[in-house]
């Protein structure tokens, strides 16, 4: 039962950690995007709204990247804090040896989703940034 509870835990800091980094991709994709409309619409309104764009679009890339920097830094920090507390006091009570029960746990969890045909996190990780290239390549290919 106790199993169960540390790796109830140990899901939620991945889930917990998988949600904002999420989020930091939502808004770096939000701010990506803007800067494509506002580019489409310099082409039909002239270089000066170009340049006073360019401007503005330099105080806000500074901006967003401190806050994402702040963001990432923050979350990163208590996951961190979260982890190391916890592996102290997972360690403490077990006397060191959860770390040999997660691992088997773990490799045994990975090949019972390979057998049955699910793509571990790694590989679909892999897939998506994959997906991302593509589809970076395709909206290159759309507005050349």
């Amino acid at each position: 039962m106790a199993q169960v509870k540390k790796e109830r835990l140990i899901d939620s800091s991945i889930n917990a950690a998988t949600e904002v980094t999420d989020s930091l991709k939502i808004q770096a994709r939000q701010l990506w995007l803007a800067t494509l409309g506002a580019y489409a619409k310099v082409g039909k309104e002239g270089a000066a709204y170009f340049k006073e764009l360019v401007n503005e679009g330099q105080a806000l890339e500074t901006q967003g990247k401190e806050l994402l920097s702040e963001q990432v830094d923050s979350a990163t920090s208590k996951v961190e804090q979260f982890k190391a507390g916890f592996k102290t006091r997972v360690d403490s009570a077990t006397g060191g040896r959860l770390e040999k029960v997660v691992d088997s746990v773990e490799k045994g969890r990975a090949e019972l989703l390979g057998r049955v045909g699910i793509p571990s996190r790694s590989e679909m990780q892999k897939l998506s940034a994959k997906l991302d290239e593509l589809s970076a390549s395709l909206k290159g290919a759309k507005l050349g």
